[in-house]
């Protein structure tokens, strides 16, 4: 209540001020009443509309006395007859009939107020949602053109290499069927990766749910990754805790999150660099860590690297291929397995680290 007495007693002091002023205006004109009394209305007019039905009350009343007191004959007196009751209830009709319209304008401006702020945030919503999706639709033509291009390539590698065997001077016919057989795993890759993203995005994904040694994923996922971090000539370093630890999960899908977050720092890392996958038991659930110092992430890209078809250095990205759908395939797998993963790195130069967090299967706990 302490709050709102200032305010109110500057509303009544403003209907007491805008009489005042209404009676000094009038003064010279006092025996002209016809431009005198209007002077008064007006002042519980601007009572009204700035200080609401009360201070105009109070101010119709004060004008009511004043103009009875100091223009209307005998001066400087009151009388109460009923020339001046009736002359009081006339103005009071009218001054309430205005004050009501008054304050029916004030409140449509009002509105009109808040309708008008409503509509400029839509207006703003729109065109953040305009931007957005102007940015997907760019997004969407960038991974077309490296969809393109990664199909493009084993496929021209696949037809030149149907072309020597069609040949009969060439001899190492082994060696081609080799190479060809490597264009097809990376199409077969690639394939299956587009199906994960449309399952994950559709809900449609199925998980394989079994108690797994954390162990056999991690063994598993390196033996995947092991071609990619080896053609680079990384070091590579896995660290594991002492005990055994056990997840609830699909071993085949949390191999995949494991395998992609090492072939990301893989192709990430400058030839001959360092990367580390740890894991630990931390407030009851298991957290791997993939670090690397490899070209770090830009501090405006560490939160949307999960994001569809998003890549932050694309001259990295061509020259080693990817199409940007890795990590966020990471995210989904993790996320459906009710865990969390997120991207740390202090700048470009500087290196990056995957930070996976899934919840332990505890001991004896049935499944």
């Amino acid at each position: 209540m302490t709050t709102r007495r200032g305010p109110d007693l500057r509303r009544y002091a403003l209907s007491i001020l805008t009489i005042g002023s209404a009676v000094l205006l009038s003064w010279p004109l006092r025996p002209l009443q016809d431009i005198s009394m209007p002077l008064l209305v007006l002042a519980v007019l601007v009572s009204a509309w700035y200080g609401g039905p009360g201070p105009a009350l109070l101010a119709a009343a004060l004008a009511v006395l004043t103009a009875d007191y100091f223009f209307v004959e005998p001066f400087y007196s009151i009388d109460l007859n009923a020339a001046f009751v009736e002359g009081t209830l006339t103005f009071a009709l009218i001054l309430g009939v205005v004050i009501w319209f008054t304050n029916i304008r004030k409140a449509a401006e009002e509105k009109l107020r808040e309708q008008t702020a409503l509509l400029k945030e839509q207006a703003r919503v729109l065109e953040e949602a305009k931007q957005d999706l102007n940015r997907a639709n760019r997004l969407k033509d960038e991974f077309l053109a490296v969809l393109s291009h990664e199909l493009r390539n084993p496929l021209g590698a696949i037809r030149n290499g149907l072309f020597l065997l069609g040949d009969e001077r060439v001899e190492d016919r082994r060696h081609v069927r080799e190479m060809m057989e490597r264009q097809i795993r990376q199409l077969l890759r690639l394939m299956e990766d587009l199906l994960d993203v449309s399952r994950i995005t559709s809900g449609k994904i199925v998980l394989q749910r079994e108690p797994v040694e954390l162990t056999t994923v991690v063994r598993d996922a390196v033996d995947s990754a092991r071609p990619s971090v080896e053609s680079m000539a990384h070091d590579l370093t896995v660290s594991l805790p002492a005990g055994p630890v056990t997840v609830q999960g699909d071993r085949e899908r949390l191999a995949q999150v494991l395998s992609n977050l090492l072939g990301n720092a893989a192709k990430f890392t400058p030839r001959g660099g360092r990367i580390a996958l740890e894991a630990a038991m931390e407030n009851g659930s298991v957290v791997v860590r993939v670090r690397d110092n490899g070209i770090g992430i830009p501090p405006d890209m560490v939160d949307r690297v999960f994001e569809m078809f998003t890549q932050g250095d694309r001259s990295a990205s061509r020259q080693n291929g990817g199409m940007g759908i890795g990590l966020s395939l990471v995210r989904g797998l993790v996320e459906a397995h009710g865990g969390t993963v997120k991207a740390v790195s202090r700048g470009p130069g500087e290196g990056s680290e995957i930070v996976v967090r899934l919840p332990a299967l505890e001991a004896g706990v049935p499944v």
